[in-house]
């Protein structure tokens, strides 16, 4: 019996090729300080997109960095982000923060399968999820997790090649004069995501809905594994930890409960816990089931630096 191909995979093997660009993080500064900065900022990236021609699948917009996976060649990528760092740079020059995207150098890492692109889509729109205790990956601007599978997704708004006058400079941040089309949308004077991401696109390499929700949400093994190989912290939930803390003790000790392990064992896990997620002393007691201070004694120097 012949394996049959799903269309989502189909889809992939026809691809060209897709890369997760993202930009080393700020260390003293925000990119953005207030709601008006973040609609420049979608604006420049809008408009970037429009230029160059670049296919966005997916993106994050944090107040220190930035994280996109595109569709195109590296050169084409690389060209993306040079492009938005040069546009960023002249918008920080006119608003007293010169120099400010010095420090911002881009990382281009390939994506080679299909696991993989869904495993760093989930990544990207999870960003601001992970980092803020307020934020709906499925509702928040920031990110682009709210147009997949959305049967309520509004598309309003004018096309860029309507904007005249004061709101176009406002929009291109620019007296120069630059050919605008249709295809980005306006709204309130902020682009609409929707008319900037392929996010059609990204949907085709889902076999459904579920599937996209179920990977973006419970994969988290997954997103542990990128969020190591981008060496950003890894932050997890109680829950989220139990999961991947579940996976240690059936892989190091052949265990299906953490009560099945001894005390000796349980400090094993806690140990490999903190060396590979960085996780405070009070997480790591309420998941291995261990009193705050048999933990405080395994890492004291946490325990001073809290």
């Amino acid at each position: 019996m012949f394996y049959k191909e799903t269309p989502s995979e189909t889809n992939f093997r026809n691809a060209t090729s897709f890369y997760h660009l993202y930009s080393s993080p700020l260390e003293a500064d925000l990119l953005y300080r207030d709601d008006a900065e973040f609609i420049v900022i979608l604006n420049i990236i809008a408009l970037v997109q429009m230029l160059t021609h670049c296919r966005i699948l997916a993106f994050a917009v944090m107040s220190n960095h930035l994280h996109f996976i595109l569709e195109g060649t590296k050169e084409e990528c690389l060209y993306f982000f040079e492009s938005l760092l040069e546009k960023l740079d002249n918008y920080y020059q006119h608003h007293g923060r010169a120099g400010l995207t010095d420090s911002m150098k881009p990382g281009c890492n390939p994506i080679n399968s299909l696991e993989q692109l869904r495993n760093e889509i989930a990544y990207v729109i999870r960003n601001p999820f992970v980092v803020r205790n307020d934020v709906n990956l499925f509702a928040c601007p920031m990110t682009s997790g709210y147009l997949y599978f959305n049967p309520m997704l509004k598309k309003e708004g004018a096309p860029a090649d309507t904007l005249k006058g004061r709101a176009l400079r406002d929009f291109t941040r620019t007296r120069k004069e630059i050919k605008m089309n249709g295809d980005v949308y306006v709204l309130d004077g902020m682009a609409q995501a929707w008319s900037f991401v392929d996010y059609e696109r990204a949907m085709s390499f889902y076999d459904d809905a579920r599937q996209f929700i179920m990977l973006t949400l419970k994969n988290v093994e997954a997103q542990v594994e990128v969020a190591l190989r981008y060496n950003e912290k890894v932050l997890l939930n109680d829950q989220e930890l139990f999961s991947v803390t579940m996976k240690m003790v059936r892989e190091q000790f052949g265990c299906e409960k953490l009560s099945e392990l001894n005390r000796q064992q349980k400090s094993t896990l806690a140990v490999a816990l903190k060396n590979r997620y960085q996780i405070s002393n009070s997480q790591i007691a309420r998941v291995c089931r261990l009193s705050l201070n048999e933990v405080n004694a395994l890492f004291p120097l946490a325990t001073k630096l809290k």
